[in-house]
């Protein structure tokens, strides 16, 4: 008689309810990773006839004609959007944006899961019980003009203004330009709504009053530039931006950018602040403001889904090597542990690191911070051919939704 074979089903959505007892008995074993399973009684007594193994964050019981459906990514609730005739369950992976007026839209659906952040009117909050919300739920003021989460006012921005209109920005207002007309948008009977606002010392007594008592005001000096990624200090940050900075995110400083450090007057960094240890010394002597200061090689590897490092790499490091946010780093086997010691400077946020014996294992888990799980070359392999061995014998299923 033929071997049965065993049916592993991976996704984010699973729909069980027209699973049937001819399709489990094909199968030695059925198993369902699913972060939402959509199920009903009858479904439920023959998983649990069958054994099949189910692994789920979460699951619904929809009985009757109630159709699922699934939005990978942003999703967008509207006035006056076409509805289909039956039921529907709606399931987000990603956020869900509400707008105003959708209240009528909202009492058609059987049920709403957002798996991601939920954003919605202020005035909407009270419909909301029947959506189950796995992030945060943000509201907004309602009869407000939403302009995008980071805002960067410009000098023509007053031209644009309406009467007795409410501005909101989710996260934050840059108003540097010394042209922005607070003045004029005063006259227009303008208003503000925002978590942080982040001003000029010449602007902070005009633009103040426009702004609701709730938001965090950020004076920098007059001539300070925003920068809203990640940077390096080099001479083409100074040339664009000048020597008055807030960077909203990482700032890298390298033994290269000793020259653009001479001629930054002002530097405050939403973020961490890289440093390479040979510049560590001169910058703490700065004025500096940041969140967390973080010491690196002069190589820095960063972002990789995968790295490897060889002994040669590290030896032309002069200023040694640092890793960081890498899905996985191999070492290789001509890496010596004195040779770790001397040119591993850092090692932090990488989901796996595979060394190539215990010495070196020893030497990386010392230097290391946030590594998901530490690995030896010869047990990773043979993972691999455990799991090529098995896969034979199994039938698998992976993707974003799977309705049986």
């Amino acid at each position: 008689m033929e071997n049965k074979k065993m049916l592993k089903v991976s996704c984010a959505v699973c729909d069980v309810r027209n699973i049937t007892e001819d399709l489990l008995s094909t199968y030695a074993q059925v198993a369902i990773n699913s972060a939402a399973v959509i199920t009903n009684r009858e479904a439920q007594a023959l998983l649990g006839r069958h054994g099949v193994k189910l692994s789920a964050a979460s699951t619904l019981n929809l009985e009757g004609d109630v159709r699922f459906s699934s939005v990978n990514g942003c999703g967008r609730i509207f006035p006056g959007q076409t509805m289909p005739e039956e039921k529907v369950f709606l399931i987000v992976n990603g956020a869900l944006d509400i707008e105003p007026g959708s209240e009528e839209i909202l009492k058609n659906y059987a049920g709403i899961m957002v798996n991601g952040a939920l954003t919605c009117p202020e005035s909407m909050t009270g419909l909301l019980s029947s959506i189950t919300v796995n992030g945060a739920t943000k509201t907004y003021p309602d009869g407000c003009i939403r302009l995008k989460k980071t805002t960067v006012l410009d000098r023509f921005f007053h031209l644009r203004t309406k009467e007795d209109a409410l501005y909101y920005a989710a996260k934050q207002i840059v108003a540097l330009d010394p042209g922005i007309g607070f003045a004029k948008m005063a006259e227009k009977r303008a208003r503000f709504s925002t978590a942080k606002l982040l001003v000029s010392e010449a602007l902070v007594e005009a633009a103040v009053p426009l702004f609701d008592e709730t938001a965090d005001i950020v004076v920098l000096p007059d001539g300070c530039a925003y920068v809203d990624d990640d940077a390096m200090l080099d001479e083409n940050l100074v040339k664009r931006y000048g020597g008055k900075l807030y960077i909203d995110g990482s700032l890298s400083i390298t033994p290269d950018s000793a020259s653009a450090l001479d001629h930054a007057s002002f530097l405050r960094v939403n973020g961490d602040l890289l440093v390479c240890r040979s510049m560590k010394d001169k910058v703490m002597e700065m004025d500096m403001v940041y969140d967390r200061l973080r010491v690196t090689g002069g190589l820095l590897i960063s972002g990789r889904v995968h790295a490897e490092i060889t002994a040669g790499l590290l030896a032309d490091a002069e200023e040694g090597v640092s890793l960081m946010d890498c899905a996985s780093v191999a070492f290789a086997g001509d890496v010596t542990a004195e040779l770790l010691k001397e040119k591993l400077v850092s090692l932090s946020g990488c989901a796996m690191v595979i060394c190539a014996d215990k010495e070196q294992k020893s030497v990386i888990e010392a230097l290391a911070e946030d590594v998901a799980s530490f690995v030896l070359a010869g047990e990773k392999e043979e993972e691999n051919e455990d799991d090529d061995a098995g896969d034979e014998n199994t039938v698998k299923i992976n993707s974003t939704t799977y309705a049986f």
